[in-house]
């Protein structure tokens, strides 16, 4: 696969789950989740599910990057309701609902790395860190359109 072809492809899935993610996981919800909570939970299902501490580390290094640059001066009325806290914890509360339910074990060759165009600062990534990366940014675009404003 090409980079162009991993490109619409990667370009593709964002599109999808942003529009799935908003349905899947209420997006208009508060989370009974502190952030904290909701990063642990999530730290525990990644590697509960063969992601490597390193990537780990990598990807929710870059999760907590993103979502600390949600301001509260930008949450709309259901937003300010649940609070900035809450809202950040809405999008890893999203993804565990559209990442899991992938178990360890599956048949899927989630370790076939790829080459591509850089994103979160790599040029070579593997099938799980893409997977990830592609269903957090469809929840932070669900969160950002029913969280916040502007």
């Amino acid at each position: 696969m090409n980079r162009i072809q991993l490109g619409i492809m990667f370009a593709s899935l964002t599109l999808f789950l942003a529009q799935t993610s908003s349905t899947g996981y209420g997006a208009g919800q508060c989370s009974a989740k502190s952030y904290r909570e909701a990063r642990s939970a999530m730290t525990g299902r990644l590697l509960a599910t063969g992601y490597s501490k390193a990537q780990v580390g990598f990807l929710m290094r870059n999760a907590d990057r993103m979502t600390s640059a949600l301001r509260s001066d930008k949450l709309n009325g259901s937003g300010r309701a649940c609070g900035i806290h809450s809202a950040r914890a809405h999008v890893l509360g999203c993804l565990d609902k559209q990442l899991f339910p992938l178990r360890s074990g599956s048949s899927a060759s989630l370790d076939d790395e790829k080459q591509t165009p850089g994103f979160w600062g790599k040029k070579r990534l593997r099938v799980r860190e893409l997977l990830f990366i592609g269903q957090f940014h469809g929840c932070l675009g669900a969160a950002k359109e029913y969280l916040f404003r502007g």
